[in-house]
């Protein structure tokens, strides 16, 4: 890439405005702790989360937000277990 990782970001922003795009950030990785104790999203978790994109249902879902990162979660989704959405309630330790 010949230039900084932000003039991406700052077009891929500009892109996303310009065109009235919803984007969705995913985690499919690690959930409530580190190696050995944490674990994998389930695939199920993460069909149900897809499925709520297509059909339309994560756009009118009601959202928190996470301020440090600035972005939003859903508090709840069909089949989809909440203590996911907002990673650090699946931690025992939410510090």
């Amino acid at each position: 890439m010949p230039f900084k990782p932000q003039v991406y970001a700052d077009l891929l922003a500009q892109k996303i405005e310009q065109h009235g795009t919803h984007v969705w950030l995913v985690n499919t990785g690690w959930t409530g702790g580190k190696y050995g104790i944490g674990k994998r999203i389930s695939i199920e978790a993460t069909r149900n989360i897809i499925n709520a994109i297509h059909d339309g249902s994560l756009a009118k879902a009601e959202f928190k937000s996470l301020p440090i990162f600035n972005l939003q979660y859903p508090t709840s989704l069909p089949n989809v277990n909440s203590k996911i959405l907002n990673p650090k309630d699946s931690w025992s330790n939410g510090e």
